[in-house]
């Protein structure tokens, strides 16, 4: 299973909790990713918090594009999102402003 996880207001609140999270989905074979509307910029802090938990290569910065397609053009398809904001993974600049494109990286 795939399964996104947030960062902000949603990993950020209970970091002990999450990671707790993260060690037994990844000991039960299932694949985690965390998925932010940050933009690559802004990724120390998250890089930092995370300590390696997930791995660099499953942390993804959307800029602000709605998350679901974001990954869907990475080739991922997310079972499970986890996310304070639901909205933010059906909508974001792609879909407001954008004609449902998504610029990658």
């Amino acid at each position: 299973m795939n399964i996104s996880l947030d960062y902000d207001d949603t990993y950020t609140r209970d970091p002990a909790l999450w990671n707790l999270f993260i060690q037994d989905c990844l000991v039960r074979g299932h694949q985690v990713y965390l998925v932010t509307m940050r933009t690559p910029e802004q990724s120390a802090e998250v890089f930092q918090a995370l300590e390696g938990r997930i791995g660099e290569s499953r942390i993804y910065f959307t800029s602000m594009q709605s998350k679901r397609n974001y990954m869907w053009k990475q080739g991922i398809k997310i079972d499970v999102w986890i996310d304070d904001m639901p909205d933010a993974i059906v909508r974001g600049i792609d879909t407001e402003v954008n004609d449902g494109e998504i610029y990658l990286p």
